[in-house]
């Protein structure tokens, strides 16, 4: 259709109706926010009544997480990952925060133990560890430490001149002349008794540390290390005991509860960006004011709404300033709309061009086709479509997609047909009624595909001439646009004309007469695009750079000889695929079966790679040959207030 009319407006409304007006613009997605420019004035001091509790539910959202019950993606595809909801059911929970609070207060406590309980194991991991290595001792871990004696509890040990540990602890402490005894624990492990005496003790360790030995901590406990061992290991079973029933509570709210926070969650969100809003805002005592730019086509609607539920909220229209651009958006019928998805990856047009996807739409739809050039690729394209329309409950713009596949799928099987191209089969093996349909041959006679897509590349540049007269036009600018492009349109038409009579179509005039309007033609658009200049020297400049754009001209068009080189592409990969698989066909007793696998796999990969190439380079084509053409800029997208809906879907009450 068009580009969406933007206005430039002023929101006032009463403080006490500030965030149901806002839910109602929200709701339409109709207005995008701007700073407020009133100097004079204060600006809002309205806060989001749950800053608090939003962040504590997605904090509890991200606990759950990984309890939450897992779907199939089979059954994800065929029900959808979203919530149904009616906007009564929103109202309804947006007011009923309480039982959301309880439910995060009660996870907050569950998170609490949690904590408590890792720590616990985590302690009674390192006492088990430790334990397990001195629990051999036969020495009460309460006289470890005594009035007279202090106990070191020595490991590890340098073995590089094959000494034992005890050897190593005697030799220090005899040459130090510390008193001590020895209690071997394990063949790694001995216990080392000395004075209870911070001189002998600091030196031992000093020693010891020197002679890359191990002092280990003295384990918790009075009794024996195997007694303290087995009543470690039974503290450790009951804190794992614990722990997972800790667990099992966390999937029980998971199953009950986790859906409704990912739905307080979004619901709050709506909510805190509504109040973010504010931010742009101005305040006098009652009212809170508001400036943006506002979708023309909903206003009326809204301001309906607005008397419905006796608010007080009105918008008044102001100017723009002079070098204010306003946000772009576009709005198609449902027959176009699945091809916004190629303007939009160019960027949106500027604000006063055309929108391109109504005028895109032809030439996308035959430039996929002559890319793809398979009737069965496009039919495999076509029922994917299809099931994923009527078997699954997807986005919007997966939806979108999905009808654009169908739509470019169904300009393939037309396409191949005139290729003849069915899987890559030769036209030899093809039934007489599809070798009657096929026109082009483009491996054995590549060159009417090529002047084909030539001649497309042609009629695309004109009619993105014919568009950029009508852009001016629409913009008061008519005879600007006509004279800057009129004379290049003339050229183009004259071209066509001189094909036709040397070929022999055409036989209103001769070729030499054709040849002399063409020199008009140069004339022509040496004249107009020399009126640009001031001086004699600039409009002679002007003029001969004018005839310089005849070679970017000709570079189109030449960009569209890809067109040959995909459709080339397509048939060649699917020949290969055929070849190969009646190649190892013959191989005794697994020879079918590798047939088809390679078949299958062969021709899955090269319908998703020049699918792909289809898509890019016929994209490609719009955004260099054709949008440049017309469109002088691309605009800033219109980002509305708007609901996220990345869990919920808003059904009509």
């Amino acid at each position: 259709m068009a580009v969406v009319p933007m206005e430039k407006i002023r929101l006032f409304v009463h403080a006490t109706d500030v965030d149901e007006t806002l839910a109602i613009i929200q709701k339409a997605g109709a207005v995008e926010f701007r700073p407020t420019e009133i100097e004079e004035m204060d600006g809002s001091t309205v806060t989001f009544p749950h800053a608090l509790l939003l962040p504590r539910v997605q904090h509890a959202l991200q606990f759950l997480k990984p309890y939450a019950p897992e779907r199939t993606l089979w059954k994800t595809l065929r029900e959808g990952s979203k919530t149904e909801l009616t906007e009564s059911d929103v109202k309804h929970k947006q007011q009923d925060t309480d039982a959301v609070l309880l439910i995060v207060d009660d996870l907050e406590r569950l998170q609490v133990e949690f904590t408590e309980t890792h720590e616990k194991i985590r302690n009674l991991k390192e006492q088990y560890q430790l334990l397990q290595t001195w629990k051999d001792l036969p020495l009460a871990l309460k006289h470890l430490s005594t009035s007279r004696t202090y106990t070191l509890l020595v490991t590890q040990h340098d073995t590089s001149k094959g000494r034992s540990l005890e050897t190593i602890i005697t030799e220090i402490c005899t040459d130090s002349e510390i008193p001590f005894s020895l209690t071997p624990a394990n063949e790694t492990a001995i216990a080392l008794s000395v004075p209870n005496d911070t001189l002998y003790i600091e030196q031992a360790k000093l020693k010891l540390e020197a002679a890359n030995c191990v002092i280990s901590a003295i384990p918790e406990g009075t009794e024996t290390p195997d007694v303290e061992f087995i009543a470690v290991t039974e503290k450790l079973a009951t804190a794992k005991g614990e722990e997972a029933m800790l667990h099992d509570q966390a999937e029980h709210f998971a199953i009950t509860h986790y859906k409704n926070l990912l739905i307080a969650s979004e619901i709050l969100t709506w909510q805190r960006d509504r109040f973010t809003t504010t931010d742009f805002a101005k305040a006098t005592k009652y009212t809170l004011i508001f400036e943006g730019w506002l979708n023309q086509n909903k206003r009326a609607a809204i301001e309906g709404t607005f008397i419905e539920r006796n608010l007080a909220a009105t918008f008044t229209t102001i100017e723009a300033k002079e070098d204010e651009e306003p946000p772009v958006d576009i709005q198609n019928s449902p027959l176009v709309q699945p091809f916004e998805a190629i303007t939009r990856l160019y960027g949106m047009p500027g604000y006063k061009d055309l929108d391109p996807t109504v005028f895109l739409v032809g030439f996308f739809f035959i430039f996929f086709g002559l890319s793809l050039t398979d009737v069965g690729y496009g039919l495999t394209l076509m029922v994917i479509s299809t099931i994923v329309l009527t078997m699954f409950k997807v986005d919007h713009s997966i939806r979108l997609f999905a009808k654009l596949l169908l739509f470019v799928g169904f300009s393939t099987i037309l396409i191949g047909m005139l290729f003849g191209g069915y899987f890559g089969i030769s036209p030899e093996y093809l039934p007489e009624f599809l070798k009657k349909l096929q026109v082009y041959d483009p491996i054995g006679n590549p060159l009417p595909v090529f002047y084909t897509a030539l001649g497309l590349g042609v009629i695309q540049i004109m009619v993105g001439i014919v568009l950029k007269i009508y852009s001016e036009y629409r913009n008061d600018r008519f005879m600007t646009g006509v004279l800057d492009h009129g004379p290049w349109l003339i050229m183009f038409s004259l071209g066509i004309i001189y094909l036709g009579t040397v070929l022999e179509y055409i036989s209103i005039l001769t070729a030499e007469q054709v040849v002399n309007l063409i020199y008009v033609g140069v004339v022509l658009i040496v004249i107009t695009s020399g009126r640009h200049g001031k001086t004699v020297l600039e409009k002679v400049r002007n003029a001969a750079l004018s005839l310089y754009n005849s070679i970017g001209y000709f570079s189109d068009i030449l960009s569209y000889s890809r067109l040959l080189a995909l459709g080339l592409a397509t048939t060649a990969l699917a020949f290969a695929v055929n070849l190969i698989a009646e190649m190892v066909s013959g191989v005794p007793y697994v020879g079918m079966i590798l047939a088809v696998i390679i078949l299958v796999i062969g021709h899955l990969f090269t319908l998703a790679v020049n699918t792909l190439g289809s898509f890019i380079h016929s994209a490609r084509l719009q955004f260099v040959e054709f949008f440049g053409k017309f469109i002088a800029g691309t605009g800033k997208e219109f980002s509305p207030l708007a609901r996220t809906q990345k869990h919920v879907t808003i059904t009509d009450d």
